[in-house]
């Protein structure tokens, strides 16, 4: 088990930045490569997974989101309630790791209502916040103009807002798998039935590309002083950066399925050694949960996305949750 010593160089003394971690078994890749209907047949290691990153986070003394799926917590309840009693809050990953994109407001619905049914029974405290499958809040991968998703399903963010969610944590703004235009920093969403907070991935620039940093193959495979100098850019800022971590991504042995290339990359890419690199990152800056930055949001109100952007890009911020409104796509 690696241990967190003090990471080298100067500790960033900044705001406390965000990590959350997908609470998910190492076959939650893609329901459609790997049907649900085989995953009681497979083995478990999230248990396993989890108490070791547990034990780093506990050797760092760092508290984070678990962003728990449905399907895990009604399998692993007294898991549930460990992460709960050890101090790191419990948010919801959905239930069957499906895309937005692919459910119905009423699927997506039902589908939350059970997730957080699962986890709440675990652990009896309200569930705040939500990540969605794959970034999907965004919607379709590549479906959009030029290599973007096909846009942000607002039907699912007033689901979100319906159902008492305060944040959330899908939108990327990054090509592909969302869109570059929206903000980076977090802000709050405006929608006819109120608001949601929203909390972007990390993304950044390595030799000469956009990354999303704050997850999968970059988090694992990007140096951390690159890492490091971004999330010190948003500091600077007075924002937290948001990064992302996978119970699996602690297990390197884990069962090896044929996938796709780029699912290939991305979900097995970098972990050998991932946990040392972890533990230099967590000891560098400031970590906390997600719930520990829910503020009211800023009065004035951002008219679009892009201006948001805009001004995340151009202006120190003073409030990290700026009102941003959403318009249906």
């Amino acid at each position: 088990m690696t241990s967190c010593p003090p990471a080298r160089g100067a500790h960033l003394d900044a705001i406390r930045n965000i990590l959350t971690v997908d609470l998910e078994e190492w076959f939650h890749i893609d329901e459609l490569l790997i049907p649900v209907g085989t995953w009681d047949g497979l083995e478990s290691r999230v248990e396993e997974n989890t108490r070791a990153l547990l034990a780093l986070l506990d050797a760092c003394g760092v508290r984070a989101t678990f962003f728990a799926l449905g399907w895990v917590a009604a399998r692993h309840q007294s898991l549930i309630l460990e992460i709960h009693e050890r101090g790191h809050e419990i948010a919801t990953h959905g239930y069957l790791h499906r895309t937005v994109a692919s459910m119905t407001p009423a699927e997506f619905r039902a589908d939350l209502q059970s997730a957080r049914l699962a986890v709440e029974g675990c652990c009896g405290g309200p569930v705040l916040g939500h990540r969605a499958a794959r970034w999907s809040l965004g919607g379709a991968p590549g479906g959009g103009r030029r290599g973007r998703a096909s846009g942000m399903v607002t039907e699912a963010l007033d689901v979100l807002i319906g159902e008492g969610i305060r944040y959330d944590a899908s939108l990327a703004p990054i090509v592909h798998i969302g869109d570059p235009s929206w903000p980076r920093d977090p802000y709050s969403i405006e929608r006819p039935g109120g608001s949601i907070v929203e909390l972007p991935p990390l993304v950044g620039r390595f030799i000469g590309v956009s990354l999303l940093f704050a997850s999968g193959w970059a988090l694992r495979r990007v140096p951390n002083r690159v890492l490091l100098r971004e999330i010190e850019r948003r500091n600077r800022r007075g924002v937290p950066a948001v990064i992302d971590v996978h119970t699996w991504e602690l297990d390197p042995g884990s069962p090896r399925v044929r996938l796709p290339f780029m699912h290939r990359l991305a979900h097995y890419g970098g972990l050998r050694g991932f946990d040392a690199k972890l533990a230099e990152l967590l000891r560098s800056v400031p970590w906390s949960p997600a719930r520990d930055h829910l503020v009211p949001p800023a009065a004035a109100s951002i008219e679009s996305p892009n201006r948001a952007a805009r001004i995340a890009k151009s202006e120190p911020s003073t409030n990290p949750f700026a009102s941003t409104s959403a318009a249906a796509e």
